[in-house]
């Protein structure tokens, strides 16, 4: 990720684009100096556009619903995995960590409907299956902690739930190619695909470091990296404004190489193999530490440049 000019090209649109209504408000903020009551005005303007959004669009909102139908049965048949190759008590924490994030999932997408529109700011009539792809994502991450990851892993349901793994990692792939097909892109799914990456992301890591697969050094890397990384863009977005972004390099390999390595491992858990050799792995973690630790420092000096450049009175 890289922080450019407020232009890609002469004459071309802003990299970092927001609606004209979310920048009233945040413009709103910073005049009012962030103070408690300028929080509560935010909000409330924010939850009154979500009603009048959802109320504007039937067929939008029906067509959410029907996903969220689709991810809570998806959701209660991997428990109910759990329930048939684990323990009835497992599968009871597995539902009562889930059932919140589920929540969570359905009100924020519910909530920002009305971002689902194209690049000429129409809005579209149902939630497209690129949004509705990586909305499953986000809501089943964290069965991918529990009961995908538990330890020791159960023969049977180990190709099982590699395969409940393949598929939430195949959606990643599928909705940013069925949004570029078909020119599906919304403002929508431009935060929707990198939150359930992140989300994805970061309970497989977890989950893998608690079975003792990965160092907790590089899961601390990992939270630097990506959690925290949102959090301070979220931050600097607030504080002075939208940070123009783009992707580089060392960020396309750093994400693809974590993504792949932590599935490689992932997968050698759930189906016993001696392909790839522990070796090979416990080298490429090393690798993956240092790369990871690069970008890490890369981010810290395009956040602190940028911050600088926006100061400086020039």
């Amino acid at each position: 990720m890289r922080i450019s000019g407020s232009k890609s090209a002469a004459g071309a649109a802003p990299d970092y684009a927001v609606s004209a209504f979310t920048q009233e408000l945040t413009d709103e903020l910073a005049r009012e100096k962030y103070r408690p009551h300028a929080w509560q005005t935010f909000l409330s303007r924010s939850w009154t556009r979500s009603l009048e959004d959802i109320r504007e669009s039937r067929a939008r909102t029906r067509s959410f619903w029907s996903w969220a139908a689709i991810v809570a049965a998806a959701g209660a048949g991997i428990i109910l995995l759990a329930l048939k190759f684990h323990s009835q008590e497992q599968a009871i924490t597995a539902l009562v960590w889930w059932l919140p994030w589920y929540a969570s999932a359905v009100f924020f997408v519910l909530t920002h409907l009305g971002m689902a529109e194209n690049n000429q700011g129409a809005s579209y009539h149902r939630l497209l299956l690129p949004n509705g792809l990586s909305f499953l994502r986000l809501a089943l991450a964290p069965l991918i902690l529990w009961p995908c990851l538990t330890i020791p892993v159960n023969p049977e349901s180990g190709p099982i739930f590699a395969l409940v793994l393949a598929g939430l990692s195949l959606s990643d792939l599928l909705d940013g190619w069925i949004a570029r097909r078909r020119k599906l892109c919304t403002r929508l799914g431009s935060m929707l695909d990198p939150l359930a990456d992140l989300a994805l992301l970061t309970f497989l890591a977890v989950g893998l470091y608690l079975a003792g697969a990965i160092p907790g050094t590089l899961l601390w890397l990992l939270v630097v990296r990506y959690p925290l990384g949102v959090i301070g863009v979220i931050v600097l977005y607030f504080a002075r404004g939208p940070a123009p972004l783009s992707p580089t390099i060392i960020g396309r390999t750093t994400t693809f190489v974590t993504n792949v390595l932590l599935l490689v491992i992932a997968f050698k858990i759930l189906l016993p193999t001696t392909w790839p050799p522990s070796v090979w792995i416990e080298w490429s973690l090393q690798c993956l530490c240092f790369l990871i630790a690069a970008n890490i420092l890369y981010l810290f000096y395009c956040g602190f440049s940028w911050a600088g450049h926006r100061n400086d009175p020039s």
